[in-house]
């Protein structure tokens, strides 16, 4: 019996580990805001499969309509982690992001 641990999502779909990613060329974002809990927006393909990592200031809070409510938030990149985000077909080709703090800073990148 083996004792790796293989990430999952809640689909049950095995993804790589965040940090081992191979992301698309020349499809990194900065993510940035200045205001903290500001609901700001970025483009993302319908389907598609993101890497995301928070590197300055705090953590990141994502969803796909406006995360000024706290029901609208499906995902959470704590500082210094990388999470991966599907955006699910239907699911629009806007991402929604805030921090928790002012001044955060992350990168978005695409993987398929």
């Amino acid at each position: 019996m083996s004792n790796h641990v293989i990430p999952e999502d809640n689909n049950e779909n095995q993804s790589a580990w965040p940090e081992i990613v191979d992301p698309v060329a020349a499809s990194g974002v900065r993510l940035t805001n200045a205001t903290a809990n500001t609901d700001t927006e970025t483009t993302v393909v319908e389907g598609g499969v993101y890497v995301f990592t928070s590197l300055i200031a705090g953590g990141f809070y994502f969803g796909l309509a406006a995360v000024t409510t706290e029901d609208n938030v499906r995902w959470v990149a704590p500082l210094y982690r990388s999470i991966i985000i599907r955006i699910p077909l239907g699911g629009g080709t806007s991402l929604h992001y805030a921090t928790d703090t002012t001044n955060g800073i992350g990168y978005l990148r695409r993987l398929s």
